[in-house]
């Protein structure tokens, strides 16, 4: 057999091949259709997330948190935000939870409230980490402090030691020397109280002692009964106390309810000669408070993906035009050798 005989050969079931698979795919040598428009997932954003205090134990406090996802364009599928506390002295997570807002598709903002369990002791720093489908969006925070300024539950009370207004520095605790006798003084010691609430409180009552000062042992005490404040009322009980003459003084309030210490207070009373004791008399501000909300664009997830040669022929075998052209160049040769 001729070569050109063998070669031809070849391309006759190359080409019955090629006629084959346009038989059993059609279009198989039509060009590749456009890319149809994919509808891309609605954008979902943080826009703001508040914090307050919720139930408050001896040893825990819990953070009531609730962010606030705004929605727009498309459905987007699958809407989540994970909410932790991170405890800003030793960066560890101290607690985690995880909020379900579901496919979004209605052009609002929406929010759910989760509750975060975390020692009451410090600050913390509460994350909200926004994913849509799976895919981290945004990450938005908040500060908390003074979490150990809040009380518990057992220690709740409307009345406290009145804090004064103004730049006088008028002590809570104040004392009037009553008599002098055999070296002893007697010591009419008088505290402010208010009931800062809506109801009458009871069942309260103070124990006041003068510490001396240098020795630091409690020369006197006494426990007063309060009785009950109404909303609103300042009540001023007075007791007395005796204690030796020429010394100095720290007189401590201790306010209780029932069986519960709910504040103290600290003055002085001098009665040595000389430069006395002092006690400053400007309040704490601190307290529980909330810092700013601040929001970051989530990490990317990876780089974009490109469509694969088979999705932009609608999944079908590479048989194009390329194929049946390079078919048609081989059967030309072959031809032209054999008609030399």
């Amino acid at each position: 057999m001729k070569p050109e005989t063998g070669l031809a050969a070849v391309v006759v079931a190359a080409l019955l091949v090629t006629a084959g698979v346009l038989v059993a795919v059609p279009g198989a040598l039509q060009p590749p259709p456009a890319d149809e428009p994919v509808e891309r997932p609605g954008r979902v954003a943080l826009t703001e997330m508040t914090i307050s205090a919720g139930q408050v134990t001896g040893g825990t406090a819990t953070l009531q948190v609730t962010p606030y996802v705004e929605h727009r364009g498309n459905p987007a599928p699958n809407v989540t935000v994970v909410l932790r506390a991170v405890d800003t002295d030793s960066g560890l997570v101290e607690a985690t939870t995880r909020l379900a807002f579901g496919d979004l598709r209605n052009e609002s903002e929406l929010n759910r409230t989760g509750r975060l369990s975390v020692p009451r002791e410090g600050g913390y720093r509460v994350e909200a980490v926004l994913y849509r489908d799976g895919e981290r969006m945004t990450v938005g925070s908040r500060t908390v402090s003074g979490v150990d300024s809040l009380t518990p539950a057992y220690a709740e009370t409307p009345v406290g030691f009145h804090e004064f207004d103004g730049d006088a520095e008028l002590p809570v605790i104040e004392y009037r020397v009553a008599s002098v006798e055999n070296d002893r003084a007697t010591l009419a010691v008088t505290t402010y109280l208010t009931n800062t609430g809506d109801d009458p409180a009871e069942n309260l009552r103070f124990v006041l002692k003068a510490r001396q000062n240098g020795s630091n042992v409690v020369a006197d005490q006494t426990t007063v009964q309060v009785g009950s404040v109404a909303p609103g009322e300042t009540v001023t009980p007075t007791a007395d106390l005796t204690v030796p003459d020429g010394y100095n003084y720290y007189l401590d309030a201790i306010l209780w309810k029932g069986d519960t210490i709910v504040g103290t207070e600290r003055s002085v009373a001098n009665l040595a000669p000389g430069q006395g004791l002092t006690v400053n008399w400007t309040r704490s501000a601190g307290g529980f408070e909330s810092g700013d909300f601040e929001t970051g664009d989530g990490p990317a997830t990876g780089p974009p993906t490109t469509a694969s040669p088979e999705a932009d022929a609608g999944g079908q075998p590479g048989f194009g035009l390329p194929v049946a052209l390079v078919a048609v160049l081989v059967t030309a040769l072959v031809a032209r050798r054999v008609h030399r």
